[in-house]
């Protein structure tokens, strides 16, 4: 079961929750909404540290999801990046994405790709070479445009 975290200003679940169903064959609950940790904005960036946003939600309801993603709008980064349109720590069990940079008319498909993405990562997937995949490194809104919302040929060899 995937535990669906919101900031207070979205209402996407109902996004996550089809697109887990349908692409990774996974149940999801909304698990309620957040508040940003206020030490996790970077005034000089104006924007959101990923990792402290991260930890906020994997310490929500401890043990009562396999897995948890959380939901933000505003522009987040980690180290070493301008910024990410998500993150996952596999050893937490947590994803979080950023719909901030994934706009346009195929909002709902980029918010999509990047969840399965990044729930790829929390299920053992790393990036993938191959610019169709899902699984693959989107460092633009164009490249999140350009990839399947599936896994590759090689990566559903992984799955077993």
């Amino acid at each position: 079961m995937i535990g669906v975290f919101q900031q207070k200003s979205l209402k996407l679940f109902n996004i996550v929750e089809d697109v887990t169903k349908k692409y990774l064959n996974q149940s999801s609950r909304h698990a309620g909404f957040f508040k940003l940790p206020p030490n996790s904005h970077n005034l000089l960036r104006k924007q959101y540290n990923a990792i402290t946003i991260l930890n906020h939600i994997a310490a929500k309801n401890r043990g009562k999801f396999d897995l948890k993603i959380g939901l933000v709008d505003v522009d987040i980064y980690t180290r070493g990046m301008n910024f990410i349109f998500g993150l996952a720590d596999p050893s937490k069990k947590t994803a979080l994405v950023s719909t901030y940079r994934l706009t346009g008319n195929k909002m709902v498909e980029h918010i999509s790709k990047e969840v399965i993405h990044e729930i790829g990562h929390l299920l053992g997937f790393r990036h993938c070479s191959n610019p169709k995949c899902v699984m693959h490194f989107s460092n633009t809104l164009n490249d999140t445009e350009n990839k399947d919302i599936v896994f590759c040929k090689e990566c559903r060899r992984k799955i077993g």
